[in-house]
């Protein structure tokens, strides 16, 4: 055999065990490097344990409250004052502020108030009629009317007594002064009935006048109570969105959240909804609290949403379905600052 060839068949033999030798320590060493990661993966203590792990938010009980300002004949509202700032607690009832046109409507309040009162004083005064002393002193010219007829009628007598002695034109003209006096008297008699009569549809008028202006006083009210800025709960001062002399735009003028109670909005995935019941109680932590706090599961959602706190995996979509279940914080005082926090919940079984 020729030597230069068997020492290259030896050669290459050599090469070849190498190359074995080597791939056999790359392939031991990566199996050392990839058992520890295996054997050291965590495992998930709410499916060893039964309970449900997800994630959730904390917000108020009742939801936020964003205080709104209404325009006045189409015209923008704008801010006046404001008399609270952010994180000041508030109670019903209580005066956050007010827009730059409470006084305008004040002023339009007061008036409609004033013609309030004119109308209630017109309707009092059609009620009662004419004056007392009107109608004495109608009374009194009903009076002499009546004596002017009689002595009229004295006088038209006496004369036809005397029979020839007197002329038919002296009886003609003493004829006509009693008619005077009888018509003169009848037009007394009912200028009086006039004075103390009350027509229903005066009455009637003048209560309609009355009911109008308290209808204008009312919406002038409302207007002027409606430019006047009130919390409708308990609750503290979020955020404010318009200050003074700055118009309200679509966020309101200010943001408010109640004290109480402080919920969990956890979002359970769908596939572990069916182990959620209504009462069972759940751990809330995060690393802004100082420590978890304790919870009860107080209502379960009725339609499977889109996840919101974890953004879903576009290759698997199932990631984003999620039911939103309301779990009702023991101690509502520890979240109360941390509305929107995004919080750890562990369901427990």
């Amino acid at each position: 055999m020729n030597p230069r060839i068997s020492a290259f068949g030896a050669s290459q033999s050599r090469r070849f065990a190498a190359v074995t030798v080597l791939a056999a320590g790359l392939c031991a060493a990566s199996c050392r490097t990839q058992q520890p990661a295996v054997a050291a993966a965590p495992q998930n203590p709410a499916s060893n344990s039964g309970a449900v792990g997800c994630l959730g938010r904390i917000e108020p009980g009742t939801g936020v409250v964003r205080i709104a300002a209404r325009s006045l004949s189409g015209q923008p509202s704008i801010v006046g004052r404001l008399f609270k700032h952010e994180g000041d607690i508030v109670r019903t009832g209580e005066i956050l502020g007010e827009l730059d046109s409470v006084r305008q409507l004040d002023a339009a309040a007061r008036q409609a108030e004033a013609r309030t009162e004119v109308a209630r004083r017109r309707l009092a005064q059609v009620q009662a009629g004419a004056k007392p002393s009107e109608v004495a002193a109608q009374e009194a010219e009903v009076e002499r009317r009546r004596l002017d007829l009689d002595n009229a009628t004295e006088e038209h007598r006496r004369h036809a007594s005397l029979g020839d002695n007197v002329t038919a034109s002296q009886l003609d003209a003493l004829k006509l002064r009693v008619d005077s006096a009888q018509h003169a008297l009848e037009a007394a008699k009912q200028t009086l009935a006039a004075l103390t009569e009350v027509r229903p549809i005066d009455v009637e008028l003048a209560r309609a006048e009355l009911d109008e202006a308290v209808r204008n006083e009312t919406r002038a009210r409302a207007e002027h109570e409606a430019s006047i800025l009130r919390s409708p709960i308990d609750g503290r001062v979020l955020k404010i969105y318009a200050w003074p002399s700055e118009r309200v735009a679509d966020d309101g003028v200010m943001e408010l959240a109640p004290l109480a109670p402080m919920y969990v909005v956890a979002e359970v995935a769908e596939s572990d909804i069916s182990r959620v019941n209504v009462g069972q109680r759940a751990t809330i932590s995060a690393e802004a609290l100082a420590q978890p706090v304790q919870g009860r599961v107080e209502q379960i959602g009725a339609k499977v949403l889109q996840n919101q706190l974890v953004r879903a995996d576009p290759v698997n979509f199932s990631d984003g379905r999620v039911v939103n279940v309301r779990i009702k914080v023991d101690d509502s005082q520890s979240v109360a600052n941390l509305i929107n926090l995004r919080v750890n919940v562990i369901l427990l079984p």
